[in-house]
This record gives C-alpha cells, sequence and structure tokens, in this order.
C-alpha cells in the first residue's frame, strides 16, 4: 500500500465568453487536490498545479506535495501534455470542504480549487495504472462534477470542465476521488 485518502482533480479547457467549451482545443492547466489519510510519504493536503508555463505546488509539506507530483500525478492522461521538469513550491494552508452530495472546495491564503456538480458515483478500479517505468494498482469512488473553477495568487484560471457520456455513466475533467488508495 502506498496511498489511501482522496484526490479531486479539475482541466480547465477553454471556453467562450459565454462559458460554453470550445471542442477539440485542450487544457489549459491540471490541478490535482491530494488529501492523505495515510501514505508512505507522510499525510496532508498538497494542490499541484501543471501549466505549460511549468508546475506548482501549494500546501504546508514541500516533500509530500513533490512526492505527490512525481509518483502520482505526472502520470495521469490529464497532465500528459504537462512535462513535469520542475516543481515550484508555496507554503500554504488550506481549509477543505468535502460533501459527497454538493462538491469540493480547498481554499488556501494563496490558492483555491472548487469542484461542484456531482453527476455520478461510481467504483472506479485501474489494476494497472501505468506509472513511468512500473505500474500501480488504483481504485476509488469517482464522482464526475459539473464545474469547477481554479484560482493562484487571486486570480481565476479561465475555462471550464468538459462532461461526456461514457459506457459506465457521465465522465468530467472536474471530479472528486474519494476512498483512493494505490499500491506501488
Amino acid at each position: 500500500m502506498a496511498f489511501v485518502g482522496s484526490n479531486p482533480g479539475l482541466a480547465l479547457h477553454p471556453a467562450d465568453r459565454n462559458g460554453v467549451h470550445i471542442p477539440g482545443e485542450p487544457a489549459s492547466c491540471f490541478a490535482s487536490f491530494w488529501m492523505a489519510g495515510w501514505s508512505r510519504w507522510g499525510t496532508g493536503h498538497a494542490l499541484l498545479i501543471a501549466t505549460r508555463q511549468g508546475w506548482r505546488s501549494y500546501g504546508p509539506n514541500e516533500s509530500f506535495a513533490a512526492s505527490m507530483a512525481s509518483e502520482f500525478t505526472r502520470f495521469f492522461p490529464e497532465a500528459a501534455r504537462f512535462p513535469l521538469t520542475e516543481l515550484t513550491h508555496t507554503q500554504d494552508e488550506f481549509d477543505v470542504e468535502l460533501d459527497l452530495e454538493r462538491g469540493f472546495r480547498a481554499t488556501g491564503g494563496m490558492a483555491e480549487l472548487e469542484i461542484s456538480g456531482v453527476l455520478d458515483r461510481r467504483q472506479f478500479a485501474v489494476p494497472d495504472f501505468q506509472l513511468g517505468g512500473g505500474s500501480g494498482t488504483l481504485n476509488n469512488v469517482y464522482l464526475p462534477c459539473s464545474s469547477g473553477r481554479l484560482s493562484e495568487l487571486g486570480i481565476r484560471w479561465p475555462g471550464t470542465p468538459v462532461t461526456y457520456s461514457g459506457p459506465r455513466g457521465p465522465s468530467s475533467s472536474a471530479y472528486i476521488a474519494v476512498a483512493e488508495s494505490w499500491m506501488i
């Protein structure tokens, strides 16, 4: 066992001035918020933000944030277009609200992530999730959501999550993953 906790995530895609997603445009950023009840790298919170301008982390523990970025987040499909070459860290403390009916909010002094509009709740499992040269087993309860927003230093990132129909129900680039475990 390597990690037990939750991991909400948000990829924002370009939208027109009415907030409607512009089809075919790739995500401008990806945010992943790690909440470890237990992990090899310690417990706590870390917000990771991947962009074309680089990767940034926010939280009370730089080592924990760096581990979540290098061990997991950089291998997520949503983060694939943002290569992790360097990670800059800003000390921050978060107030976290997680409501499985309404959504998630992490409010820090320097950054904020909000994901809401829960569309579904279902089990998600990948027995062979590729993590660089190796693989891991991922299990969680996946909650795709219809909306999300991300702010850094008081500036809100533009864009909107993308929702789509899937064979098992709706999916979205805004999601909450709870009861998450990784075995590597």
